[in-house]
């Protein structure tokens, strides 16, 4: 893969942007647009960038646990 075709972010960065972009982890976060999903990720994992996800092991950590895994456990509760 060259630079052309390169996605932008790793792989946490790229998956908070997914999230943010989906209505069902809008309603779970209580957010009316991508652009205030992405800062409530922000916030909630002290981050001023979700690119940071990928380079800060410390707000990985967060992301998984104060964002990932409630999300999916909410999705299993109201889903499933």
């Amino acid at each position: 893969m060259d630079t052309r075709t390169r996605q932008k972010g790793g792989q946490l960065a790229r998956l908070a942007g997914t999230f943010c972009s989906q209505p069902r982890f809008r309603a779970f976060s209580g957010t009316a647009s991508s652009e205030d999903a992405a800062e409530w990720i922000r916030q909630r994992c002290g981050i001023q960038s979700r690119a940071e996800l990928d380079s800060n092991k410390a707000a990985a950590e967060r992301f998984h646990r104060r964002v990932r895994i409630p999300y999916v456990n909410w999705q299993i509760a109201n889903y499933q």
